[in-house]
């Protein structure tokens, strides 16, 4: 991603108070989660989706969408999901799950998954995403909400990618 953005500063105190008073805040255990999820990349990695699924609707991965901007707007991601009219949960479940193997992206770099700003596809590189899943799934489904993040209208550099997966680790949990 090669599109500025910019990090929104806030005290970890008032971005969970914002977060709480989001109307839209939920656990994900109401809301089915059902992202389609591409039957070349296998049962393994659509078990990785379904637990990145549930963790971007938690609390402190919700927080992520008052740090970071919309670099088509300029706003805050949580303003771009409450205008779209979703919630974190229905969103990651509209998203699609794809093989990203035949791509270029996918080939002699190290890229575990990437889409484009505001896409609703999110291309996984299967053998390599494997590999990190079976070190640590929780990592994996972290690169998943990174993504995620990135479907809504985050940018790169700045953030970079290792800033932008800190934050993930941070919010979401390791």
């Amino acid at each position: 991603m090669s599109e500025a953005v910019r990090g929104v500063s806030r005290s970890s105190l008032g971005a969970a108070l914002l977060v709480a008073l989001l109307p839209w805040t939920t656990t994900g255990a109401d809301e089915p989660l059902r992202p389609e999820v591409d039957p070349r990349l296998g049962g393994y990695v659509a078990q990785v989706v379904s637990r990145a699924s549930r963790r971007f609707a938690e609390p402190g991965c919700v927080s992520l969408l008052v740090r970071f901007e919309d670099v088509r707007t300029g706003r805050p991601l949580s303003e771009t999901l409450r205008t779209s009219g979703e919630t974190p949960a229905s969103h990651f479940a509209k998203l699609r799950f794809c093989s990203g193997d035949e791509r270029l992206q996918c080939r002699g770099r190290e890229t575990w998954a990437f889409t484009g700003i505001g896409s609703d596809s999110v291309f996984v590189c299967r053998s390599r995403f494997t590999a990190l899943a079976k070190k640590s799934e929780k990592a994996a489904a972290n690169i998943l909400v990174h993504e995620a993040l990135h479907t809504l209208g985050l940018g790169e550099n700045p953030p970079t990618s290792r800033e932008i997966t800190a934050a993930v680790h941070d919010h979401c949990g390791r």
